[in-house]
Order: structure tokens, then C-alpha cells, then sequence
């Protein structure tokens, strides 16, 4: 893998203004751009999203440039007269980019229209004109002072990425609008406002997405602060490109996932779908391998009927998900082992693992397990919330004192069939006597640290010590009850997670399973889209390309290997 800090500086994008039948843009933001060390590319206005798609692969961050008023049909009213000229191809072709490169996580700096258009895309509203629409008194917000001059002072809010940049509680801005945000837009955070209370900047920064209601592109050559703002987001644009680079080299894979559950609900992954947090078309934006989905089945009766029955379930599920992947072929496969996972990576395709999640689907034959090797199982998790009749729960009282005599069978022949053994949901007293028996490393396939988070579902210190002695790998679960008590859970609170673990048991036995549709997933990861984040967050904490290239998959395919082979 190459050295990452000797690639070339990160290419940003700049969105292009529209005058006269002309793509144009001022030189103030290219100069800014490559002051701050990044390669300016001007976007061209397309209608072609294909075409938008292409540009968006080849920029790390996008600058979202100034100009005319925004159709307010955007945001759901009528047209004062107060409006200024607007400008349909250039209001969508903003709008298309802002949501096509949110969607893969490049960062993005909005300028004065920048700002406004973005707040526009997710959600939030504007005034189509501040004097005639907001309360006085009104400070001075169109100036005719050199563009370079400040006019005003915004106080900037504390903990926010201005004030990271600058170290001030405020600051000298230029500014050139007669539109501002009214209502922001959900999970944006407000991070300047002037002393009439209009919002000059604001954030959402798990989306890494960044607005000024001035315009600092004009101020770069004399003001420090301002060329700062724009070396923070090409540091932001250069991270970005360190991860796209890792995610292209290295095999990412999601060991738990529960997206079958909506199959029934009609549901074609190939597709993108509001319904699932994880489809092909998240994947490919959040440059995710590989994923287990699981057959999930919820504790029930224990009587031959019902354990038959549970064994149909599972069955039927494991098909759907073959099912799935014969209707997409073109772009995803049934990995069966890892040689499976590097093939398909290499013919750009996704990778579909089978898990069983509740040895439930055992029922009551241990023949049952051949089946499901065929069908291309690779780990089954004992149980899950409740005892059955291999193992106790971590979320029920002992039954068995752990592992029963016909759980101790059940391990020897996943050993024997090269199935992985998953103690996620399993007892401590469960765990160890796993550890125990099998002849093979252990996986946890979606669970936290107890240390940091009190879960039942979690792991003591003990117990990961125990899985990474045997040579197996703690797969961090993304479920935010797991993660944090906090009302608002983010990547950062799952990253601290990572973090522990390897300092506790070492980089060769830590991974990440986040347990979406399962009811995984928070602020900065929630979607499969969102994947690439990970890797940013873990790169701010210094990991190496090598590193991240364990936590991501590597760790997780040493023990597949061992076990299969």
C-alpha cells in the first residue's frame, strides 16, 4: 500500500455560475483553492446525473460558489416581488450535486448561495428577501465596500468548526446576500450568526458539510482566518481522499447485517430503497465490499413442531438472499468463502456472506448444519435474546450454566464443516465454554465493550481477552443502546470503542459489525453510504492504511480462512 501522505493534493471542485449562456466562475475561489493547497476543477452545469456521478469520483471536496437568488419553489413558497433573477438550471444542477456528493460523504463548502442552496437541498427554508421579510432592526447585508473589506463582525458559536479554525468568539466578514436561511435545515448545527440574528454559518460536520454566508474567497490574500477556512476544509477534502484511496486498495466487509427481514416487503437491493439501510447502490457510495446478511429468527418455542418450523424459516430466508443475488447478478454475488470476496471485488462487484443469527434454525437435528453449508452459511450465532437449547443468553437467566451438551456438539461440527462459530448474544459463562471447546478462533459478529457501555450484550474485558488468545476478532456492533447511554449517540462514540479494543487486545482482533436493519446505525453512520466515514474518523485518530485495513475486513478473513480451510 503506498505512503498516503505522498499522494497529490486533493482535487476540489468548484460549482459553476451561469451568465449568458456561460459556465463561469471568479477567480477569487480558484486562487483560494490553491493558496490553501488543494487543485481547483470547475464543475460544468449538467442535467446528466451519470455525468455528475463521473466528475464526483474523480473531486475529494466540492465549493459551492455565490450568485443569483434561489427559486423558492425549492423550499415550498410563493415568489415575493422582492425576488431577485433566478436561474432554473443552475438551482437544480446545485441541488443534484449537493445531494450526489452528500450521498458519498466528499465534503462541502457552501459560499453565500452555497450556503443558502444547501440548507434549501436538506430540508430548511430561506428568506426570499431579508429586508422585506425579516424583523428590524436590519444590519447592512448588501455592502458596496471592496469585496476584500469586512463590513460587520459575526459572533461565532462555541465548539463550532469556526471556532476550531479561528480560536476567536468573532469575526470580520464581507458580505454581499439579500437571502438568508430562515429555518436550517435537520442536523445542521448553527455556527455564526450577526448581531441582527441572522445565521452567517452553519455545519452538519458528520456529513462533513460546512456553509459562510460571506464571502471568504475575496479575503484569502490579506486575511488569515479566511485562508485558514479554506485550509480546514482541504484538510477535511485530503482526508477524504486518504480514505477513498484506502477503501479502493483494501477489502471492506460489514459482518452483520439484518436487511433480509424486509424482504418481505417486496423490497429488490439492486435498487436503492428508503426502507433498508444497506443496498447495493449505498454500497457502492460508501465503497462497502462486503456484507453479512443474516437469517434472523426470533426465540420461540422449543417443542418439535415449533423447531421444525424454525428451521423452514431459516431456509426460506437463506433463499430470498440467493434469490436476491441471482436477480442482481451484475453487480453483486454470493461470496462463499474469501476467495469468493476477492473475486468479486476484483470484477466490481458486492459481496453477499450468509449468517444465521439464533442457533434456533438448528432445531432439533445437527444434520441441519450440512444443509446450511451448502446453502452457503458461513457463521451462525448461537442464540440471541433468549435461551434455546444449545446456550444461555445474555439476556435471560441461566438455564443451562452456559453451553449444554448439545451446543458442545453443535461447536464441534461447525468446527468440522468450516462454519464459523458467533458468540454475539451468548452468556459470558456461554462464551468461555465456546472459547473452550472449539478447536478454532471465535468470532463476536456484532458486539461493543462493556468498559465503556454497561450492556448485557456487551463484552467484559475478560471475555475479548479470551476470543483474541484463541485468535479470534470482536466485531464493533453499531447499535447505539450498545454504544452509549447519551441521548445522541455519533461515529465518534463508536470509534471510542474501536479505540478500546485495540488497546486492549490488538489491532489483529478488532472489527466492525454494525448490525444495520437491525437497528444499528446513528449520526455519521447510518446507511451503508455512510461507510467511508469510518475510515475519516479512524484516519483523525492516526491509524495506519495497514491498521484500518484490519479493523476493515483483513482481521475477519484470517479467521474465515482458518476455519474453511
Amino acid at each position: 500500500m503506498p505512503d498516503l501522505n505522498k499522494l497529490q493534493t486533493p482535487c476540489i471542485g468548484i460549482s459553476v455560475n451561469l451568465k449568458e449562456g456561460t459556465n463561469c466562475v471568479a477567480d477569487a475561489y480558484i486562487s483560494s483553492v490553491i493558496r490553501a493547497g488543494g487543485v481547483p476543477v470547475l464543475i460544468p452545469a449538467l442535467k446528466d446525473e451519470e455525468s455528475l456521478i463521473q466528475i464526483l469520483s474523480k473531486v475529494d471536496g466540492i465549493v459551492l460558489t455565490g450568485g443569483g437568488d434561489i427559486d423558492p419553489d425549492y423550499f415550498n413558497e410563493i415568489p415575493i416581488k422582492e425576488l431577485g433573477e433566478i436561474n432554473e438550471l443552475r438551482d437544480a444542477f446545485d441541488i443534484a450535486l449537493i445531494k450526489l456528493a452528500s450521498a458519498r460523504q466528499i465534503p462541502i463548502l457552501g459560499i453565500c448561495r452555497g450556503l443558502q442552496v444547501i440548507n434549501v437541498a436538506f430540508g430548511g427554508s430561506l428568506y426570499q428577501d431579508i429586508i422585506s421579510q425579516y424583523r428590524s432592526p436590519l444590519l447592512e447585508h448588501n455592502q458596496e465596500l471592496p469585496r476584500e473589506e469586512p463590513s460587520h463582525t459575526v459572533k461565532i458559536v462555541k465548539d463550532s468548526f469556526l471556532e476550531t479554525i479561528t480560536g476567536k468568539t468573532e469575526l470580520q466578514t464581507n458580505s454581499f446576500h439579500h437571502q438568508a436561511i430562515k429555518i436550517p435545515a435537520d442536523d445542521f448545527l448553527i455556527a455564526a450568526t450577526s448581531s441582527d440574528g441572522i445565521i452567517e454559518a452553519f455545519e452538519a460536520p458528520f456529513k462533513h458539510i460546512y456553509g459562510v454566508q460571506w464571502h471568504p474567497e475575496n479575503m484569502t490574500s490579506t486575511n488569515e482566518d479566511m485562508l485558514n477556512l479554506f485550509r480546514f476544509f482541504i484538510n477535511e477534502a485530503s482526508l477524504f481522499k486518504q480514505a477513498r484511496s484506502i477503501h479502493k486498495q483494501i477489502i471492506t466487509i460489514d459482518s452483520h447485517s439484518d436487511t433480509p427481514m424486509f424482504f418481505e416487503k417486496n423490497i429488490n437491493i439492486g435498487q436503492k430503497n428508503d426502507l433498508v439501510k444497506i443496498d447495493i447502490p449505498k454500497m457502492q457510495e460508501g465503497m462497502l465490499d462486503a456484507v453479512f446478511m443474516v437469517a434472523y429468527l426470533k426465540q420461540g418455542e422449543r417443542d418439535i413442531e415449533s423447531s421444525k418450523a424454525a428451521v423452514e424459516k431459516a431456509m426460506s430466508i437463506i433463499s430470498q438472499i440467493h434469490q436476491q443475488a441471482e436477480k442482481n447478478k451484475e453487480i453483486v454475488g454470493i461470496a462463499y468463502s474469501v476467495s469468493d470476496v476477492e473475486r468479486l471485488k476484483k470484477e466490481h462487484k458486492k459481496a453477499i456472506f450468509i449468517g444465521i443469527e439464533n442457533g434456533y434454525a438448528i432445531g432439533k437435528d445437527i444434520d441441519n448444519l450440512i444443509v446450511y453449508k451448502k446453502a452457503g452459511v458461513s457463521y451462525i450465532t448461537l442464540c440471541h435474546n433468549g435461551n434455546n437449547d444449545i446456550c444461555d443468553s445474555a439476556s435471560s437467566d441461566p438455564e443451562h450454566n452456559g453451553l449444554s451438551e448439545f451446543g458442545r456438539k453443535i461447536v464441534r461440527k461447525l468446527n468440522e464443516l468450516g462454519i464459523m462459530v458467533d458468540i454475539s448474544h451468548t452468556s459470558e459463562k456461554t462464551s468461555f465454554d465456546v472459547i473452550g471447546e472449539s478447536k478454532f478462533p471465535v468470532i463476536a459478529s456484532h458486539s461493543s465493550v462493556k468498559a465503556i457501555c454497561n450492556h448485557s450484550r456487551n463484552l467484559s474485558d475478560d471475555l475479548m481477552k479470551a476470543i483474541a488468545e484463541k485468535g479470534g476478532v470482536v466485531q464493533i456492533c453499531f447499535y447505539s443502546d450498545f454504544i452509549s447511554s447519551k441521548e445522541k449517540v455519533t461515529i465518534k462514540d463508536a470509534i471510542d470503542h474501536i479505540d478500546y479494543a485495540v488497546k486492549l487486545i490488538g489491532i489483529d482482533h478488532v472489527g466492525i459489525g454494525t448490525d444495520m436493519d437491525g437497528g444499528g446505525g446513528f449520526t455519521g453512520i447510518d446507511a451503508a453510504n455512510e461507510a467511508i466515514n469510518i475510515t475519516t474518523e479512524l484516519l483523525r485518530r492516526n491509524y495506519s492504511p495497514e491498521d484500518i485495513e484490519k479493523i476493515w475486513g483483513k482481521n475477519l478473513i484470517r479467521v474465515m480462512n482458518v476455519v474453511q480451510n
